[in-house]
């Protein structure tokens, strides 16, 4: 779900959109809601702030992962220009305006993707998430449901749903996140202990924790190379 080279490519296509919001008439500073996509992560929602000082372009973009900050940026003849760190990696975008919208490419280790973005209030960004509400569950079924979860890996927080399903101590569903859904494989409760084995297209994500005041408490694995906690409260 979330190693280093995903979070670049995250880190990647946010900033694109910073480079697109960089293009708005003749002062491209302002704030900005858009779009940034890809074969492999889907659409991800993002909010750009950008400052233009005589075609030099600083700002920052905030996603569902954190806050990035542009390194370098120019403006200059309806074109932008920008490079940004994503964890040690540096990025570039190209952008441009093209009928009313900042549309983009981004490149970064290797991937690369196309963003879309408008002014703030003019509609593309997708919906923030929805807040956790807590319920309760009954005693016989205390898994069966949705949950708002969010995984720590490496400093970075996650937020996904699952969606549960439990039948004797098996336990079946998916997983969704703004990447998409993935669908469990192969999953187990017993004694307030859950294990859940989820397939991702770039690979395995094994999730153990605790039921404990309502609450799921545990550790992760990604397919072998990433460790991290999450939790998860139902909906």
């Amino acid at each position: 779900m979330a190693y280093r080279r995903f979070t670049a490519s995250l880190a990647a296509l946010l900033l694109l959109v910073a480079a697109a919001a960089a293009q708005t008439k003749d002062d491209v500073s302002g704030k900005y809601e858009g779009v940034a996509k890809s074969a492999a992560l889907g659409e991800i929602p993002l909010t750009v702030e950008i400052k233009n000082d005589n075609g030099k372009l600083t700002g920052k973009l905030d996603t569902p992962q954190g806050t990035i900050n542009i390194t370098d940026g120019s403006y200059k003849d309806g074109k932008v220009a920008l490079k940004f760190d994503a964890g040690g990696n540096e990025g570039t975008v190209n952008a441009q305006m093209k009928d009313g919208k900042i549309v983009g490419e981004w490149t970064l280790a290797g991937q690369t993707g196309t963003l879309e973005l408008k002014k703030a209030g003019e509609t593309m960004a997708g919906p923030p998430p929805t807040a956790p509400k807590t319920s309760t569950s009954s005693a016989s079924d205390p898994i069966s449901g949705e949950w708002a979860a969010n995984a720590d890996v490496q400093g970075m927080s996650i937020p996904f749903t699952l969606k549960l399903k439990l039948d004797g101590d098996k336990v079946t569903g998916e997983s969704t996140s703004e990447q998409g859904t993935a669908p469990i494989s192969k999953g187990s409760f017993s004694a307030d202990k859950l294990s859940i084995l989820v397939d991702t297209p770039n690979g395995a994500l094994k999730l153990d924790a605790t039921l404990k005041e309502g609450k799921l408490v545990g550790d992760l694995d990604f397919a072998s190379q990433f460790q991290g906690k999450w939790e998860a409260k139902k909906k």
